[in-house]
């Protein structure tokens, strides 16, 4: 996640950059504008892929623990139902309520 974070301050400095050169280069020559442009598109795919990993990596570890967490209310309910201290139709409504709550 500080991997991200500091990309996206560099980038935030350096694709600026990058376009206002490239915007300058073109008045003289469109070779420099397009280096320029492909510069700035050098530093955006490495952001992008990154970015992509840790948002893939943090999904991953979120589901993993919503799963569990739901495993253990769905067991503590039925442990509920099974004492009749709730009846089947309380236990079908918070089942409901626990599925909204992951989707």
């Amino acid at each position: 996640m500080k991997a991200l974070k500091v990309m996206s301050i560099i980038g935030l400095v350096y694709i600026p950059i990058c376009f206002l050169i490239m915007c300058m280069a073109a008045g003289f020559t469109l070779r420099g504008a397009l280096a320029w442009g492909i510069l700035g598109m050098f530093y955006a795919l490495p952001f992008s892929i990154v970015g992509l990993v840790i948002s893939i990596n943090l999904l991953k570890s979120r589901s993993g623990n919503l799963n569990i967490d739901i495993i253990d209310k769905l067991i503590d309910l039925n442990e509920l139902k099974e004492k009749n201290i709730i009846n089947e139709e309380e236990v079908n409504k918070i089942k409901a309520q626990y599925f909204n709550m992951r989707y």
